[in-house]
């Protein structure tokens, strides 16, 4: 329940998964403890997880960042503890692009069919095309570009493959990898 201590067997997980290293992984979770604190409360209640990873991802609706808190929350608790934050870092930052397709999708199949649907779809077209103003985009620009690479229903893997071939498509969402994997998030 919140926990923000790693045991020995989970930094191995996390490092074997992650390829985090120890010292970036005790790094993190020092960066935890201070962003976790603001409640007094171990762990990221919602408003503390959509407050942190709103920097990142300001253009997005708050119906999505608590989508997105939902997804990382993966014991359900209402609280994401050390090992689901650096999880959630690492989707954000040194995942690779297929990965981070994957958690897009997921995170937009609300009803988890295993497809986006026309509901979904648009809520994910509001998602890029707020994202893609940001870098200059016209509004026409994105979302003709989304439904360029989906249809009325995509399959989870249709739409990792559609749209991995886009750079463009990954720039619009900030899910662009980082070569340099310099920074942590």
């Amino acid at each position: 329940m919140g926990n923000s201590k790693l045991s020995k067997e989970e930094k191995e997980e996390i490092m074997n998964k992650t390829k985090y290293t120890s010292g970036d992984i005790e790094q993190l979770t020092k960066d935890f403890k201070v962003a976790a604190a603001s409640d007094k409360k171990a762990g990221f209640s919602q408003e503390e997880f959509i407050k942190f990873f709103k920097v990142r991802f300001n253009e997005w609706d708050e119906a999505s960042m608590v989508r997105m808190f939902k997804l990382f929350d993966s014991d359900g608790n209402g609280v994401i503890d050390v090992k689901e934050f650096i999880t959630a870092l690492y989707m954000m930052t040194r995942a690779p692009t297929s990965e981070k397709l994957g958690f897009l999708f997921d995170l937009f199949d609300s009803d988890k069919s295993g497809y986006l649907e026309n509901g979904e779809i648009e809520k994910l077209v509001n998602v890029v095309v707020s994202c893609s103003y940001a870098m200059g985009y016209t509004t026409s620009e994105a979302i003709d570009y989304v439904y360029s690479i989906t249809s009325i229903k995509i399959s989870r893997d249709e739409f990792i493959k559609s749209a991995s071939q886009s750079d463009k498509f990954v720039r619009m969402i900030c899910f662009y990898d980082n070569p340099s994997k310099q920074l942590l998030y």
